[in-house]
């Protein structure tokens, strides 16, 4: 896998995970900001070809989204357009997180630069994954969350997005609350990423006498 390819997919994917509060100031910034799930699939495109996977469902699913995200775009209090871009995207990150999970484990002698990307790459999409699997828990089963700042009001996709980066990066400030069982079950399932990811970096970094002795002890 290229570096490029992934420098350029890192950058994309901190733009959209980390920009949504532009959504906030209307339909033009919101239409922008969906704009930007392009760049992401072009690149995204590109790494699950580089990794053997077929590009056609990255595409078709891609297109489901960019529909509903321009819908949402236009009509911000559309539940069945909210709906709709939040089960797309979930399944359009789960294939990108596939391919880089594979290249991660399945690439012993990858490059270390790859492999960081890659993992931070994967990092940022699990908290998108999770922001959309909890939009879409709210909207099916409303006050599923509870935000502080609006008691007994429908908690946005926006709240949710920083919610699912405060609970990955094990912060938990209390500000946005899961309030049912699923809720908090998917609250601390993303955390498991930082275990399995970290030993893997740790592993490709180690000498073969090294990691020999630690499976040994």
């Amino acid at each position: 896998m290229r570096d490029k390819v992934l420098l350029g997919f890192l950058a994309a994917v901190a733009l959209l995970q980390f920009g949504y509060p532009v959504t906030l100031h209307g339909p033009v910034w919101t239409a922008l900001y969906m704009s930007l799930y392009a760049v992401m699939i072009v690149f995204g495109v590109m790494i699950c070809r580089d990794e053997g996977q077929r590009t056609a469902p990255a595409f078709i699913v891609a297109a489901v989204f960019l529909v509903f995200g321009l819908w949402v775009a236009v009509d911000q209090d559309s539940k069945a357009a909210h709906l709709g871009m939040f089960a797309s995207v979930a399944v359009f990150q789960v294939v990108l997180v596939h391919a880089l999970a594979a290249f991660i484990f399945r690439h012993s002698r990858a490059h270390g630069l790859e492999l960081i990307l890659a993992a931070i790459a994967v990092y940022l999409l699990l908290g998108g994954l999770f922001a959309a699997t909890y939009g879409a828990l709210e909207i099916l089963w409303p006050q599923s969350f509870e935000d502080a700042q609006a008691p007994g009001e429908q908690v946005t996709w926006q709240r949710l997005m920083y919610f699912s980066y405060v609970t990955l990066a094990t912060l938990g400030y209390g500000d946005v609350l899961p309030m049912t069982a699923w809720a908090r079950t998917l609250a601390v399932s993303g955390t498991l990423f930082l275990t399995t990811v970290v030993a893997r970096l740790v592993g490709a970094y180690m000498s073969p006498d090294e990691a020999r002795g630690a499976r040994s002890e």
